[in-house]
């Protein structure tokens, strides 16, 4: 925090109104052109209560009145590149305020102390892992932020792949300024137009109908975005654009208040989908996000259920990993012909067998290039883990784990976590004593860290090793 500069203290926090609305950004650029480089332009500037948030060209600074006099104020700068995902959350009926909502990539939480030893702890503040902003209703033009929003967090179609074919930010640069039909005014009705479509219950649903309502009134995609897979669960809808998965969330009993969540692909950590059980009617998508701030408390995980029959979860595995993992390294760790115990690959129930010993990649790979496809074509299995029923598969691009659940075992997840998210890795030899068995840590950056045990008589500790040596190291 620092005392706030400017003409003078009284000017400055006369011009920080008490109104919540949007501000002409040329007059918000001339009151804190101190602040600001050269070069840097404010783009949309909001007045909260007592706090106010400027978008420039290069970054989102908010600025926020302390104390009991105001007269103290911080003021945080936060680069696009360290925005993981951005909401607009219309006014319910009882509501009064709209919401704009900002997820960054570090953890900001503070855990309050209790305040003795008998009390339960106070709720974690998030500062500013999450940030919200409160808009007075009908005062501000959401889709409008939205769509300022998606220009300059999302990345710019065409230039998103670096030379090893990694997905990189390449946000719209600082000196292209995001167009003024981006900013002209949301048609009135817009809203209303588009929550009448998407209704109904958990199914998929067709791109193209909703493409035409998303590139309707509200333009909630860029001009080159496109949905290509959409379902709707309950009064939710969960879409994945080729810039973007997009949540629809609605609440309260009227289904007035509506968050319109946008999550870019390079903030995907991991993924795993799970496949509908004997007893289960839904199949389950879990996706992790480069945040620390979720569902109003700590956690980084968007849960979706899919109606078992109505969502193709293959396709959706393999859409994200096109996404987040796309054409690169796909090169082998380990020498050609590498193999051990094979094993029957007919079906994943039956290859799903004994004791966590080295299967052969081949025979994997196979299986995972049909029942089900979840591999792409150019990426390649390196080896491959048993562990009672369940599985832990090193590809040349990701670690599958497979996890068989359930008493019959038809309820499997898939969970992927791509190579260039994993950060530091532990491994253990295998000890004299019963139940000392060999592991293997791999810590990851923003989802949950791969654990996996492997048996006394799998000497193949080593074979880990390497995969992750190559591959961490590079």
């Amino acid at each position: 925090s620092m005392s706030a500069p400017g003409k003078s203290g009284n000017s400055l926090f006369s011009w920080l109104g008490d109104d919540n609305r949007m501000v002409d950004p040329k007059s918000a650029e001339r009151e804190f052109k101190h602040i600001l480089q050269n070069c840097e332009h404010v783009e949309m500037a909001f007045k909260g209560r007592r706090d106010m948030l400027l978008a420039t060209s290069k970054r989102i600074i908010s600025i926020d009145r302390q104390g009991y006099s105001g007269k103290k104020c911080s003021f945080t700068s936060l680069p696009y590149t360290t925005i993981t995902g951005f909401a607009v959350e219309t006014a319910g009926s009882m509501d009064k305020d709209s919401e704009l909502k900002i997820w960054t990539d570090f953890d900001d939480i503070y855990y309050p102390p209790k305040e003795d030893e008998d009390s339960p702890p106070p709720p974690p503040i998030p500062r500013r892992t999450y940030i919200s902003i409160d808009f007075k209703k009908d005062a501000v033009d959401l889709f409008a932020v939205h769509r300022f929003m998606s220009e300059r967090c999302l990345r710019v179609e065409g230039k998103h792949k670096d030379a090893d074919g990694f997905y990189v930010p390449n946000l719209r640069p600082a000196d292209m300024p995001v167009s003024p039909d981006i900013l002209a005014p949301t048609k009135t009705g817009a809203f209303d137009k588009l929550m009448g479509y998407l209704g109904a219950d958990a199914k998929a649903i067709d791109p193209a109908k909703v493409n035409a309502a998303l590139h309707g009134d509200t333009h909630l995609l860029q001009a080159d975005e496109k949905v290509v897979l959409a379902y709707k669960s309950g009064r939710d809808t969960l879409m994945f654009s080729n810039k973007r998965i997009l949540l629809v969330d609605v609440k309260g009993m009227s289904g007035k208040r509506v968050a319109y969540k946008s999550f870019p692909y390079r903030s995907v950590r991991g993924f795993a989908v799970e496949s509908a059980g004997s007893f289960d009617s839904d199949s389950e998508l879990k996706i992790w996000i480069k945040c620390y701030w979720i569902k109003g408390g700590p956690g980084n995980t968007i849960d979706q259920d899919l109606r078992k029959g109505k969502a193709d979860i293959v396709a959706i595995s393999n859409y994200l990993a096109e996404q987040t993992i796309g054409a690169q390294d796909g090169n082998a760790a380990l020498e050609e012909g590498r193999t051990g115990d094979t094993g029957s690959a007919s079906s994943m129930m039956n290859f799903l067998k004994n004791d966590a010993v080295a299967t052969d990649p081949k025979k994997a790979e196979e299986q995972l290039k049909s029942s089900p496809n979840i591999l792409q074509s150019d990426e390649h299995v390196d080896a491959c883990y048993k562990l009672g029923r369940d599985l832990c598969v090193y590809t040349t691009k990701r670690v599958i784990q497979v996890d068989r659940q359930g008493m019959t075992g038809k309820k499997v997840e898939y969970h992927s976590t791509p190579l260039r998210h994993c950060q530091a890795f532990k491994i253990q030899t295998a000890g004299g004593m019963i139940g000392s068995e060999a592991k293997v840590k791999v810590y990851v950056d923003g989802a949950p860290d791969i654990r996996q045990e492997l048996s006394k008589s799998s000497s193949d500790v080593w074979g880990v090793n390497k995969i992750l040596t190559k591959k961490v190291l590079g």
